[in-house]
């Protein structure tokens, strides 16, 4: 079950905090872990008490689009309110994961640097935002303690009764981004799309996607008919003979 969930470090400043937060991954069953673009790609086991085989099997990414590319679902968090983007408590994101994982999607939580945490162009790549509720006295925790939060109540929330698995396979990140990249040319070209600003849209239309739950055939499908759009929209020069 644990290897369903995936958490991803993007950004990290210190070895030791990494260290913390693959310890309080193993505290609650889970162990898939992602580095992307650390400050530093050297990493003492011994920070990670009793998890030294998380660090070991991290996944090392280069991007955020390269970590997150392999999950179907993907939440980011901050402390911030964004604006038209509602946040779900550690709560909601337990139940939401369940119900996700139950249709057979895999699902990760995104945590950003200690000093910045993500940004808004990094929460846009996600699918919801999660926000833990701190005490205005101190609103900060760092990094280790906010991934136990939510790597507790992911447990929780998987503890729920799940019914039977459906036969379909969920479109992973990678699928639905080709999907959304067909479906910017085709829109472009059709002139739906303001060529100034063409991702806030499609950020929106990702989103309303990605609610859908589609299976990895829909996707594949709606990718088909995007480019045949594209083609239709704008030809494809011919070549002189």
């Amino acid at each position: 079950m644990g290897e369903e969930v995936g958490f991803v470090l993007y950004k990290p400043r210190l070895a030791d905090n990494v260290g913390g937060v693959a310890r309080a991954l193993v505290n609650f069953g889970f162990s898939r872990l992602a580095i992307a673009d650390p400050a530093t790609w050297h990493f003492d086991p011994r920070s990670a008490v009793k998890a030294e085989h998380v660090l070991e099997k991290a996944y090392m990414a280069l991007t955020l689009d390269e970590a997150i590319g392999p999950y179907a679902w993907v939440c980011g968090t901050t402390s911030r309110k964004i604006r038209r983007r509602p946040a779900i408590s550690p709560r909601e994101l337990g139940e939401e994961a369940a119900r996700r994982m139950a249709a057979g999607a895999s699902i990760c939580v995104v945590l950003g640097s200690e000093n910045h945490g993500l940004t808004d162009e990094d929460l846009e790549r996600c699918d919801a935002i999660c926000r833990i509720d701190t005490s205005l006295e101190q609103p900060s925790i760092n990094l280790a303690q906010a991934a136990a939060i939510l790597a507790y109540e992911l447990r929780q929330g998987l503890k729920l009764p799940r019914p039977p698995r459906e036969l379909a396979v969920a479109a992973t990140r990678e699928e639905v981004d080709r999907l959304v990249a067909s479906t910017r040319e085709a829109l472009l070209g059709a002139g739906f799309l303001n060529p100034q600003q063409p991702d806030k849209i499609l950020g929106e239309l990702r989103r309303l996607l990605v609610r859908g739950e589609p299976t990895k055939r829909e996707v594949e499908l709606l990718t088909a008919a995007a480019k045949q759009v594209q083609r239709t929209v704008v030809p494809t020069p011919r070549r002189s003979e």
